[in-house]
């Protein structure tokens, strides 16, 4: 008999909820503890205000993060590509000379090196799952290089966040901020997307190729839109209820992250089941296979390699 989650021999299943610590026995992916995503101790000597888990495998990060209301990151820069796709609230996202919303339902992207920030808009926290390529850490250090506080929207200013009024970002008569960053492409640019609105092949300037909605995979029984990046690539999958894939193993890592429904399957010999914004790890190589309950469907959000 194939075993269930709490007895297979390596861990393939993450729960968000529970990496307040690491988890106990060998898993597939390092797991970085909930904690300021900036790595620093205190939000006096951080660049923001978000906290959560990171999961590492070796060619991608994915963390579930919250962000509250009115506060995120000052300016900053990775060497490393990012997709953050929002479920809860709107990200204010200042990158490129352009301040653009990112509302529940969209996914903003990053390239690498490109300077950016992000905020909460003042009337809700912010969750969203973020997934960068491992070629730097979750996290890049502020552009101004100085470690005085998150950036925050007018009245959310907060003692622990160092000296007042250092990092305020002040709105405008249309209520918005202005941008803080510069115009470095030259040109407009999108940088951020809806996943229900690919219906086509954007004409438009995009930071990422845009690969509209279809069936992407001879093997997955899905209709999903997608977007390609340098490193990273991310797909939203329907999958219907009752349907699922046979056993494989694919030259690539991917991670499956349960937006909506059940996914239950097979992964290396073990049963698992991987409930709403849980996350199933596939490192390379590893034989898996991946069904829905009958009774509900599946929404589910993949990263993989851009070149797949």
């Amino acid at each position: 008999m194939l075993a269930e989650n709490s007895a297979v021999k390596t861990r393939y299943v993450y729960n968000f909820d529970e990496l307040d610590r690491a988890p106990e026995g060998p898993c597939s992916a390092t797991v970085t503890p909930r904690r300021l995503i900036s790595g620093s101790k205190t939000l006096a000597t951080s660049k923001a205000t978000s906290t959560g888990a990171v999961i590492t495998g070796e060619r991608f990060h994915v963390a579930l993060v919250w962000k509250p209301k009115g506060t995120g990151s000052k300016i900053h820069t990775h060497p490393n590509e990012q997709f953050n796709y929002v479920l809860q609230g709107t990200l204010i996202a200042d990158i490129d000379g352009q301040v653009l919303l990112v509302p529940k339902g969209h996914v903003v992207h990053i390239p690498a090196g490109v300077p950016h920030s992000h905020v909460s808009t003042a009337d809700q926290d912010v969750l969203f799952f973020a997934a960068k390529d491992t070629r730097y850490g979750i996290t890049g250090p502020a552009v101004d290089g100085k470690h005085d506080g998150p950036r925050y929207l007018p009245g959310f200013y907060k003692p622990d966040f160092g000296a007042p009024g250092n990092n305020q970002w002040d709105v405008g008569s249309d209520g918005l901020p202005e941008p803080q960053t510069t115009n470095q492409s030259g040109r407009k640019v999108r940088y951020v997307y809806n996943f229900h609105e690919l219906e086509q092949i954007l004409e438009e300037n995009c930071s990422a190729k845009v690969i509209p909605h279809g069936n992407l995979s001879n093997q997955t029984p899905s209709f999903a839109g997608a977007l390609a990046g340098q490193k990273v690539r991310v797909e939203l999958h329907h999958i219907a209820r009752g349907s699922g894939t046979k056993p494989s193993s694919l030259p690539y890592e991917q991670f499956y992250w349960v937006r909506k429904g059940t996914l239950v399957g097979e992964v290396d010999g073990q049963r698992v089941r991987v409930p709403e914004l849980c996350v199933l790890h596939i490192p390379e190589g590893i034989t898996h296979g991946i069904a829905t309950l009958p009774d509900q469907d599946l929404i589910l959000y993949v990263v993989k390699p851009a070149g797949h």
